[in-house]
């Protein structure tokens, strides 16, 4: 255990901006509450598919089954709500899709030592002991002396030493007083105390607790790493295990753009990046296809060939900094983070943004797993492991897969139906266009019980773009990211997944 008894935040952090997938309102048939198709050889019984649809799913292949197109496209809509499709459409090269049952665990030391060998080469954790360094609050002589710097400065810029400063309680005064009594006690260089990598899990602690979580710092090839393991938030409501590694030197919160900034010229105001911001993505040596690559390799040398890469887009990080009476955001640097999928017998779960949605009938809550690796130029520069599964055969076989002609005749009524149910002033026209189209797996969070349980079941995604603008013409928004869902729909029966 780290010695100073504090957690350090989880590394990675996503902006959230339009958030519109609310179907309460919606008529005419439209079905939300999920339920699991039975196999196909009793899909007669349920009137999902004639008996010699269900015979090809044990004799065929899932491409043969949905009979998809390579490229799905259409035009249609409303009057108000505009549609245009010409999508790529991916669908696993399998035999059949079964479902699966979920269970949520807590981080294991195998997982650790699996993570610790890959990407840190197997180091020892060690940290400050910040008992032995309790009088100087954990910093050395030459680090209390340059925050006497900086309070100096600050005075001498024309802060009163009797003002209150930098929302503290005490004054500017009587905060240098403090470090100045912390220079006479601080040592010359850190204490260091070896942390012991042991990952420990009783589900009988109270959420929070120090036994249930492991923290430290690694060194590899010169630069230190955090290493933070939290198994104490699997109590409570929250069902949250977080397993980070993140470089030291950058020690702050990644941010996903969520917008494609190679793209910002056709809506340069709804999808704009600060030219600064954008200068530096495009200055990238690290290329998206090599952070990929990486990540790829990095599965490997883990052991983890149940997952794969899925996708990634650009980020930034910026850190907290004191100017003045005031604290800024400033970038401390620019990535590329890379998403990986837990990939089950050759089908991926599809990722999406909104894996931390709480279910609205769920009595915790509990995220879906993500795993994500971000690079700068330097390489690897944090690791994220959240809320690993366990998962089993549901379906004894695979299951019946509607054909993708009738998936597309309930996405093209369903997606308008969506739009139009959702906020909007009168002479709001919206249009979509859709850009990819894939099938795979998505959880299902069981909601009428506080363990950690789903399904996975096969559904269509439709990504792509929405652009809203008001009656004069002009644009309201523009949602412009591969990982936000126009649409899904469940293979098995057609019902919307929400």
């Amino acid at each position: 255990m780290c010695g100073n008894g504090k957690k350090r935040a989880v590394v990675l952090t996503a902006v959230l901006g339009i958030c519109g997938c609310v179907l309460a309102g919606c008529s005419d048939g439209m079905e939300t509450a999920e339920e699991l198709v039975v196999p196909a050889g009793q899909a007669e019984e349920k009137g999902a598919a004639p008996e010699a649809a269900g015979d090809a799913v044990l004799t065929g292949s899932v491409a043969g089954m949905v009979q998809a197109p390579e490229r799905y496209q259409w035009e249609g809509g409303s009057d108000t709500v505009s549609v245009t499709a010409d999508a790529l459409v991916e669908v696993p090269d399998v035999a059949g899709i079964r479902t699966k049952k979920v269970t949520g665990r807590a981080f294991t030391q195998e997982d650790y030592d699996r993570v610790s060998q890959a990407l840190l080469g197997g180091g020892k954790l060690w940290d400050r002991d910040y008992e032995a360094m309790e009088e100087s609050h954990g910093f050395t002589i030459s680090e209390v002396e340059e925050k006497i710097r900086q309070l100096e400065a600050i005075k001498e810029n024309g802060v009163k030493g009797h003002q209150i400063y930098g929302g503290k309680k005490e004054t500017l005064d009587e905060q240098l007083a403090v470090y100045r009594d912390m220079l006479q006690k601080a040592p010359a260089e850190p204490v260091i105390v070896e942390i012991p990598a042991v990952v420990d899990y009783d589900a009988s602690l109270p959420e929070g607790a120090e036994e249930n979580w492991l923290q430290g710092i690694a060194t590899v090839n010169g630069a230190d790493y955090w290493v933070n393991l939290d198994n104490s938030l699997l109590t409570g409501e929250i069902r949250h295990a977080v397993f980070s590694v993140e470089n030291v030197a950058f020690n702050g919160s990644w941010i996903w753009l969520m917008t494609d900034f190679t793209k910002q010229g056709e809506y340069p105001e709804q999808l704009a990046v600060e030219e600064d911001l954008a200068a530096k993505f495009e200055g990238m040596q690290m290329r998206p296809e090599t952070a990929v690559k990486e990540t790829a390799e990095q599965l490997t040398q883990m052991g983890m060939e149940e997952y794969a890469p899925y996708g990634g887009e650009y980020g930034y990080m910026n850190a907290a900094v004191e100017q003045g009476d005031d604290v800024v955001n400033l970038l401390r640097g620019v990535g590329y983070i890379v998403h990986c999928s837990r990939v089950e017998d050759g089908v991926p779960v599809l990722y999406t943004h909104e894996t931390g949605i709480r279910p609205e009938d769920a009595l915790i809550w509990w995220p879906a797993e993500e795993m994500t690796f971000v690079y700068t130029d330097d390489g690897l520069s944090a690791f994220e492991w959240v809320n690993p599964w366990v998962v089993e055969n549901l379906s004894a076989e695979p299951v019946f897969l509607m054909p993708f002609a009738e998936i597309a005749d309930i996405f093209q009524e369903m997606v308008v139906k969506k739009s139009l149910d959702e906020f909007g002033e009168e002479g709001d026209k919206t249009q979509i266009q859709v850009s990819d189209v894939r099938l795979g797996y998505k959880l299902l969070q069981d909601t009428g019980t506080e363990q950690m349980t789903g399904s996975l079941v096969p559904v269509w995604n439709f990504t792509g773009r929405k652009i809203s603008r008001n009656a004069a013409g002009e644009i309201k928004y523009v949602i412009e990211n591969a990982y936000e869902s126009l649409l899904t729909v469940n293979a098995m029966d057609g019902t919307i997944v929400e």
